[in-house]
């Protein structure tokens, strides 16, 4: 019983990380045409992104090296994360 009620609650955080990889590639994409401040697809993609980048791009401001790059690494780094943990609750990675 406990087994099925972990798969399910499984599944139900990879369906979650992998709208947020969604998100995350529309805000991407979204970003490449400069839209305006008051577009409200733009305001959702960030509102509900940023709190998942944020504390990445924190850490990633100590590093001199990551300041001065031409696109946001904190963003490409919170990506990676995001497909790594999908992956490993998904059952492709096993340790």
């Amino acid at each position: 019983m406990h087994y099925i009620i972990l798969n399910i609650l499984a599944a139900l955080v990879v369906a979650v990380l992998y709208a947020m990889q969604f998100l995350m590639f529309g805000r991407a994409i979204m970003s490449w045409f400069s839209p305006d401040e008051d577009n409200k697809v733009a305001q959702f993609l960030y509102f509900v992104t940023e709190p998942f980048v944020y504390p990445i791009r924190k850490v990633m401001q100590k590093f001199d090296f990551f300041n001065n790059m031409p696109i946001d690494m904190s963003f490409m780094a919170a990506i990676i994360i995001l497909i790594i943990f999908t992956n490993i609750l998904g059952g492709r990675i096993s340790f």
